[in-house]
């Protein structure tokens, strides 16, 4: 593919990806590369479309070299440790990236929103819900982390908590499916 202007090409692309269309959105990404390989953006880019294909040994490469290109990349850190969470399960190296996003970045409401989901895979409510708490404090228009800590509520048994939460969350997002079945489920 021939790349004649990088900003309306990263406009198709992120407009295939926000469709679904992530092969075609993924070659266009691969040509942007092409033309800039120091590029950490261009990086991260690739990085989400393979996760987004499921090519998550790709992914974790291409957030790791934008990384490597941009120590201070927090969306590359960020995917690289959910990676870790929620595809690998290794909630020990997904913690490491955390903790370096929050040394340079204490105010990133995504990384404590990733703490909080580590401690829901290990069941520990608690702790889920004070990472859950935090990330909302940093910024209340989160509308995942209202949905993240309405599971932390189910698991607490906090049933009015919950529909609270995940009905914030459809607020913001209305057809945002888990939070449709889980508020199908209280």
């Amino acid at each position: 593919m021939e790349i004649k202007n990088i900003n309306d090409s990263l406009q198709k692309a992120s407009e295939l990806f926000a469709k679904g269309e992530y092969t075609e959105a993924l070659k266009i990404y691969y040509s942007i590369l092409a033309l800039d390989l120091n590029n950490s953006s261009y990086h991260y880019n690739v990085g989400v479309t393979c996760s987004a294909l499921g090519d998550i040994e790709l992914a974790v490469a291409f957030y790791k070299r934008a990384i490597r290109l941009d120590e201070k990349n927090v969306r590359a850190i960020n995917n690289l440790a959910s990676v870790y969470i929620y595809s690998l399960q290794d909630f020990d190296i997904a913690t490491q990236y955390l903790d370096y996003v929050i040394k340079i970045a204490p105010n990133d409401a995504e990384a404590y929103n990733a703490y909080g989901n580590i401690y829901l895979f290990k069941e520990d409510y608690k702790k889920a819900e004070m990472y859950f708490k935090k990330a909302l404090l940093l910024d209340e228009n989160f509308f995942k982390n209202h949905f993240d800590i309405a599971r932390a509520y189910v698991g607490l048994k906090q049933k009015a908590k919950a529909k609270k939460a995940v009905n914030k969350c459809l607020e913001m997002f209305p057809n945002y499916e888990p939070a449709l079945n889980l508020k199908n489920s209280l």
